[in-house]
């Protein structure tokens, strides 16, 4: 027998897929609201009852849903934005070559619409710590109610916004772990980078050009904090395969963004250069 316990709540946001594998998330209302469904109005406690994975049926126009809640990829890929979030494939592959794990301390540089941000705290954990800066307030404010819609106020309350900018303001009283950049100057970050980043720290910049990007590794090449400087960006394609009919997807995410990564030296900012080098 299937326990009642993962039955799902008011509040709750959750992930409607049609016949036709569309995805749509639907923020659950109080007994008594209604909720929209594409262009129909349904009462909310048609749900209370509903076990995930469950299939519902409309009941004026019988359109009939898989209901889940949503996973962090469905949230990035379905959440309402204005500009282009980082993909799922990149914030794995940020999650992978900053290896950040539960415990640590973060910075993040660029808001945006809190996906990084929403990913770096489900990877850091209770006892994690994430540092969110940005220049505009209207982005911290748009992360902090994506993180409490779609993660909870739990998270919200953990998260710390800094109104800033990091490549004029000292971000020096932050030591972290890691540093994860979206910005498209970067190299303007170097600074910043070697006063709060500790030593074998690593810094994952994302970045949209190859010119960027180029500008960055020559940068960071003759900076003596940094050292294992790497770039690359990823591909993914699907795969039709139905029956006899197995063949790659028409359409595919090809380029996004580039990663580039690299470690601090251990180095004392007032150091003299080092002649074998």
């Amino acid at each position: 027998m299937i326990s009642g316990e993962g039955k799902f709540k008011s509040g709750e946001v959750l992930l409607f897929i049609d016949g036709r594998d569309r995805q749509y998330l639907v923020t659950l209302g109080e007994e008594g609201e209604g909720i929209r469904i594409m262009d129909e109005e349904v009462p909310s406690e048609h749900f209370f009852e509903l076990h995930e994975g469950e299939l519902y049926q409309t009941p004026r126009r019988k359109r009939r849903f898989l209901v889940f809640r949503p996973s962090l990829e469905q949230l990035v890929m379905n959440m309402p934005r204005s500009a282009q979030v980082i993909y799922p494939k990149d914030l794995a592959l940020i999650l992978h070559y900053a290896d950040v794990y539960p415990g640590q301390s973060v910075m993040e540089i660029g808001a945006g619409h809190g996906a990084l941000s929403m990913t770096l705290m489900r990877a850091l954990g209770p006892e994690g710590r994430l540092i969110t800066c940005d220049i505009r307030q209207d982005h911290l404010n748009r992360t902090k109610k994506n993180i409490a819609l779609y993660l909870g106020e739990d998270y919200a309350e953990r998260w710390e916004p800094v109104l800033c900018n990091p490549v004029e303001d000292s971000l020096a009283a932050y030591q972290v772990d890691r540093y994860i950049s979206d910005m498209p100057e970067p190299w303007d970050l170097i600074g910043s980078v070697v006063d709060c980043l500790r030593p074998g720290g690593i810094w994952v910049a994302y970045i949209p050009s190859i010119t960027q990007v180029s500008r960055l590794v020559e940068a960071l090449g003759v900076n003596k904090y940094f050292c294992m400087i790497n770039s690359f960006e990823t591909l993914q394609r699907y795969w039709h395969v139905k029956q006899l009919s197995v063949r790659p997807e028409h359409q595919m995410k090809a380029h996004t963004g580039f990663l580039v990564y690299c470690r601090r030296r251990w180095r004392l900012v007032s150091a003299p250069d080092e002649q074998s080098e």
